[in-house]
């Protein structure tokens, strides 16, 4: 029963995922400070850690103080965004969006945790949980693109307005790869254009002739932006980023070593700066 002294254990149900009761909630102090009653407290610990039952060794379970969401932002979604997660679940089998933010994490005592059980009426779907998984792993595991490609990027707003544009269909999307110059060191300190190509990465879901044509309605607005902001159509000539193509392609078609050569574009722009304004964390 919750809030019972129980002894955390090998055995514990406790698992990557699951969601505390309002009554663990209350008891622990994990209320959300600004939504309190849309307060969603998710376990991020890995499974091998809860299952640790030396104390000694492993005494804390992290925890996320998330919160709930009318309807989500498809540019948080699918760990596009390393900073802030919009992920599906299920709530006494309806579903439901819940936002976490990877600077609100907290830890609890296993000691403290163990008196209470998960609350029942959450799940995360297999690809939500996945998206979890990835998005812990992106906080501290990403790459940079080189600073005068984001300046040039940025210039004409041009990441903003590439996140808008995403943002409506940003759900169907897994991720956004960039390829830039190749993969190849390239100086352009000359002011030679950064050759640069897009490819968006989606799940063919359900319905995956419904789903490409979704995201493939994206590869004709990012072209014309790109086209818009550094293209001179007097002189035929690029300026600062010359967008060499745009696609979209399943999952299922794109293959491991490909994927190696591209990199993943988030909302942080990948870069040392982030003036992107995204959720606080709790306080």
């Amino acid at each position: 029963m919750d809030g019972m002294a129980v002894i955390w254990t090998r055995d514990t149900p406790w698992r990557q995922g699951h969601v505390l009761t309002e009554d663990a909630i209350r008891a622990l102090g994990l209320t959300h400070p600004e939504t309190p009653d849309s307060t969603c407290a998710v376990v991020i610990s890995h499974d091998c850690d809860l299952a640790n039952h030396d104390l000694q060794v492993e005494p804390n379970v992290e925890i996320i103080i998330g919160r709930h969401l009318p309807e989500g932002n498809g540019n948080y979604f699918w760990a596009k965004a390393p900073r802030t997660l919009h992920v599906d679940v299920l709530r006494a089998n309806t579903p439901a969006v819940v936002e976490l933010v990877a600077t609100a994490k907290t830890v609890v005592l296993k000691e403290k945790l163990a008196a209470f059980t998960p609350d029942p009426a959450y799940s995360f779907p297999g690809k939500s949980l996945s998206a979890l998984r990835s998005w812990l792993g992106v906080r501290y595991n990403r790459a940079a693109f080189p600073d005068p490609f984001v300046d040039r990027l940025s210039q004409f707003k041009v990441d903003k307005r590439l996140a808008k544009i995403i943002e409506p269909v940003g759900n169907l999307l897994s991720a956004v790869y960039f390829d830039v110059d190749g993969s190849k060191e390239i100086d352009h300190t000359d002011g030679s254009p950064y050759d640069l190509k897009i490819v968006l990465a989606y799940p063919p879901g359900d319905d995956p002739e419904q789903t490409a044509d979704e995201v493939e309605k994206l590869e004709a607005a990012i072209e014309d932006l790109f086209s818009k902001k550094y293209f001179d159509q007097a002189t035929g000539i690029w300026n600062g980023i010359a967008l060499k193509g745009c696609m979209s392609i399943s999952e299922d078609d794109l293959i491991v070593s490909k994927a190696r050569l591209l990199t993943q574009w988030r909302l942080e722009y990948m870069t040392l700066k982030a003036d992107e304004e995204q959720p606080s964390a709790p306080v």
